[in-house]
């Protein structure tokens, strides 16, 4: 039987002395459940960072990113303002954009 997500995080004692210390148990790199949790509590209540500043340095220009299963677009308006936005579209689920990064005047579905 499978360990519960509480007996996988149990293993390791973040208040042991160094000297004594481990790296985190084998699971934390595999498991779903891990994966699931990190996602709710890190990657979701924290800025993550995406791109640099000079990738995105002009009005039209993207970058695309995927960030804990959640594909994400970065882009500098027209106003200069940066944008992000899930890079989807809302009737297919098809990425808007394809390209890591590039430039373009608008972001548009492709069907």
């Amino acid at each position: 039987m499978d360990p519960s997500l509480k007996e996988i995080i149990d293993q390791y004692d973040p208040t042991a002395p160094l000297a004594e210390a481990w790296t985190i148990p084998a699971p934390w790199y595999v498991d779903p459940r891990v994966f699931e949790l990190e996602r709710q509590t890190v990657f979701a209540r924290s800025w993550q960072l995406v791109g640099r500043i000079e990738q995105v340095r002009q009005a039209g220009q993207y970058i695309t990113w995927n960030l804990a299963g959640e594909p994400l677009v970065i882009v500098r308006g027209s106003d200069k303002v940066l944008r992000g936005f899930f890079n989807v579209c809302r009737h297919h689920a098809a990425a808007v954009i394809t390209q890591p990064e590039g430039e373009a005047a608008h972001l548009r579905c492709p069907y």
